[in-house]
């Protein structure tokens, strides 16, 4: 249940950054894209997701 929230509160920052390129939103959704990316939880797909999500909003 934890990845699942994560998951949803990041892909949730992440619209908010599209929507109106808040710095804070780009914040926590990076934040919590390597969280995701690299928790021992997350399975593979998860990780390999969240790693491209935090390249993307890296840049």
């Amino acid at each position: 249940m934890e990845i699942q929230n994560l998951l949803v509160g990041a892909v949730t920052h992440l619209i908010q950054f599209q929507n109106t390129k808040c710095p804070k939103a780009r914040e926590r959704a990076l934040m919590m894209f390597e969280t995701l990316a690299n928790s021992k939880n997350s399975n593979t797909e998860i990780q390999t997701l969240c790693h491209e999500a935090t390249e993307l909003l890296a840049n």
